[in-house]
């Protein structure tokens, strides 16, 4: 029968580990620099981490590394024994002559080099010249002029920096306040019906073709405009349903015809004068076609609604276009 190991035994092989990485060991670690196996840990103490814990070994902090020196230490130390040696230290001198190993250093701010970097030291005194390091630049904080090294990928786009969250709070409490918050952008638009100015999100005016500053006007401009034949539901003038991406085709076909009648050139601003509503715009291929084709199947709204589909036209071309017995052929620019 083997002999069973003392428990002092395990937790001086626990503590030694602890000194050779300079940081609790995990289960992994152990597995590879300790004596004895993690299952014997677990047995003798009920769990790999309490076996630490037994040990006197503090448990690692949320980020995964043992959080007992503060980063302002660390750059301290490696400052002072700078000093000291009148010469950029090396990790061996800091191991041998300063307070601290290298692993806390590698563990808060990624390599020995970039430690170096933030203690102050140059690339040139890194006394490693082939060893890649992330470019820094020396910026002002944007709030309090506090001068820090910043990686040069992090600055790109950007025309504001901040040394700390206290200087971004502040400087957006006094710039993203009132009419400067970009939350508070508004347009002018004029209502469908009534035309008074209304000041309507970016957001808004984008996603909606026609703007109405009450219900009323909406259900006034809508008896108008879309009743009878007009109305996107009426079966007796052969319209059909035209998609969900019908506005916003229709929004694209008109600007790309200059807001003019392809037909016989009526602007925009003459056809509100003249019929007070919007310019029409014409499916070369008519949408019950379409609806034919497909059965009893929903029809390719993409194909419906296609910008080459699709033609500016004011009231009175668009009603003798309909009116005609072929397609019309006409230029579009």
């Amino acid at each position: 029968m083997p002999k069973k190991i003392d428990k002092e035994d395990l937790l001086a092989d626990l503590r030694r580990v602890y000194q050779e990485l300079d940081s609790p060991p995990s289960e992994s670690q152990y597995d590879e620099h300790g004596q004895y196996s993690v299952s014997v840990i677990r047995n003798r103490f009920g769990k790999f981490t309490e076996g630490r814990e037994a040990a006197g070994i503090p448990n690692p902090d949320m980020r995964g590394g043992n959080n007992q020196i503060p980063p302002e230490d660390l750059l301290d130390e490696l400052q002072r024994l700078g000093k000291e040696l009148e010469k950029t230290p090396t990790r061996e001198e800091m191991e041998e002559q300063g307070a601290y190993a290298e692993n806390p250093y590698r563990r808060e701010f990624g390599s020995w080099s970039e430690a170096l970097l933030a203690a102050g030291y140059s690339y040139d005194e890194l006394n490693r010249p082939s060893t890649h390091v992330a470019k820094r630049v020396s910026v002002e904080c944007t709030v309090c002029g506090k001068t820090q090294q910043r990686l040069q990928s992090d600055l790109a786009g950007k025309q504001n920096v901040f040394c700390s969250r206290d200087c971004l709070h502040t400087w957006r409490s006094e710039e993203f306040t009132g009419d400067s918050h970009p939350l508070t952008d508004r347009i002018e638009v004029e209502c469908e019906w009534c035309g008074d100015t209304l000041d309507r999100k970016p957001s808004v005016v984008e996603r909606r073709t026609y703007h109405f500053c009450c219900y009323d006007c909406m259900g006034e401009w809508r008896s108008e405009y879309r009743a009878g034949e007009d109305a996107p539901a009426w079966e007796g003038g052969g319209e059909l349903y035209r998609g969900p991406n019908w506005l916003k085709q229709r929004k694209r076909a008109v600007e790309r015809d200059n807001r003019t009648c392809q037909r016989c050139g009526c602007t925009e601003e003459d056809h509100f004068e003249k019929y007070g509503r919007e310019l029409s715009v014409h499916h070369l291929t008519p949408v019950r076609e379409f609806y034919r084709e497909a059965g009893n199947e929903e029809p390719d709204f993409a194909e419906v609604n296609a910008l080459e589909n699709l033609v500016t036209l004011c009231v009175a071309c668009h009603r003798k276009i309909e009116q005609l017995p072929v397609t019309p052929q006409f230029s579009q620019s």
